[in-house]
């Protein structure tokens, strides 16, 4: 397991469209993907559960990569993070 402390940058913060982009880059992703926000663990590949977190700009928040290629998993995740609409 690897993890990662980023900040949301996204001017509004995860709403529909980023959170997407998310979700699709966690798809691409072998590893199991997790992001914890304010104590709660929330899978990366659930639009619905990363919309209900209402996660806003200036959060942070930890990705937890589980699996067998977790840190280029990690990598990939928190550079689909920088580019969010």
């Amino acid at each position: 397991m690897v993890s990662r402390m980023v900040t949301v940058s996204n001017p509004s913060g995860f709403h529909i469209r980023p959170a997407g982009v998310l979700v699709k880059a966690a798809e691409h992703c072998s590893s199991k993907v997790e992001i914890i926000y304010e104590y709660n663990i929330i899978n990366a590949r659930s639009l619905l559960n990363i919309l209900a977190a209402s996660i806003p700009c200036g959060s942070q928040i930890e990705l937890r990569c589980t699996g067998p290629n977790e840190k280029e998993d990690l990598d990939a995740m928190e550079e689909a993070l920088k580019h969010l609409e």
